[in-house]
């Protein structure tokens, strides 16, 4: 499903996923905030031949979230309860060919199998963001997965997709999302590398372009700030709300400004080659990764 250039309110995120970038016609895009991070993170060539990452045990609890809070009208196209395999052993277990085929049919229908306790778990943690006022003030009355879709000058499409578009009078100059983390949200540290490590800085600078855009050409209100929902995924799932300060968002301008230009120049000419092959670099005694790790 090919999104039009635009901002699209209430968007399944399944049909938003279905748009991937392919390289047999990687012109056609598009390049989303994970695919200019992979880029980055990777290097060109490896970016060219690596394999599509597995779904991780956080993700499926974030999706899981994500979904409960923004479109649960989409829980059954997205989630399955394990314990509907009619071919489970006594102790649930899944170990007869006929419990592997339901199992891995759900899969190939692009289902996540859950239990019970872990639905639970969910809809508890969805109630502490709705009970927690500083969230709630971003959530209560916002637009929920907000698809952007642009076409800039150089012909390759972007997107993303916003977890909320705040409506709230006071909160109109800023856009959010939710994230689900391990890290303890008391510790600024703690979030500051997640922030670094993850790349949501990134995220922050490219939805806000995104968004003031397309938000500007539709007579919308521009934003300025990024702000995070974190919310503990360990019990009682505690939530804080931070926004990113200029130096994080000026960090994340200039990583699109530095990285967007060669990925669009090595899907035009198809090249793909190591940056480093013609030159030697310096190796710093503190690195910014050393330091993180200090600290």
């Amino acid at each position: 499903m090919k999104l039009q250039p635009g901002v699209h309110k209430d968007i399944p995120p399944l049909d938003y996923h279905e748009w991937r970038f392919d390289f047999e016609q990687p012109e056609n895009g598009p390049i989303s905030n994970s695919l200019l991070k992979k880029y980055a993170a990777l290097g060109p060539l490896q970016f060219r031949y690596a394999e599509q990452d597995p779904r991780t045990t956080g993700m499926t609890w974030g999706g899981l979230v994500d979904c409960l809070l923004f479109t649960p009208s989409e829980f059954d196209n997205q989630f399955l309860d394990k314990a509907l395999n009619p071919h489970l052993s006594a102790d649930g277990g899944v170990r007869s060919k006929a419990a592997k085929e339901w199992r891995d049919d759900a899969a190939d229908r692009g289902l996540t199998l859950i239990d019970g306790e872990t639905l639970e778990k969910a809809q508890k943690a969805v109630e502490r963001l709705k009970q927690t006022p500083s969230a709630a003030a971003l959530i209560d009355g916002a637009d929920f997965q907000v698809a952007l879709s642009q076409l800039p000058d150089h012909g390759v499409p972007v997107k993303g997709l916003l977890d909320l578009v705040p409506n709230n009078p006071d909160e109109l100059d800023c856009l959010a999302d939710l994230k689900t983390t391990a890290a303890n949200i008391y510790s600024d540290d703690e979030l500051g590398r997640a922030v670094g490590k993850y790349g949501y800085h990134i995220q922050g600078a490219l939805y806000l372009h995104l968004w003031n855009s397309l938000g500007g050409f539709h007579g919308g209100e521009w934003r300025h700030h990024w702000k995070i929902i974190w919310q503990s995924s360990k019990p009682p799932y505690e939530t804080r709300v931070t926004q990113l300060d200029q130096l994080w968002m000026d960090a994340g301008r200039e990583f699109i400004r530095y990285h967007m230009p060669r990925l669009v120049r090595d899907i035009r000419t198809g090249t793909w080659h190591s940056p480093f092959r013609h030159k030697s670099t310096t190796l710093h005694l503190h690195s910014p990764s050393i330091f993180a790790e200090e600290n």
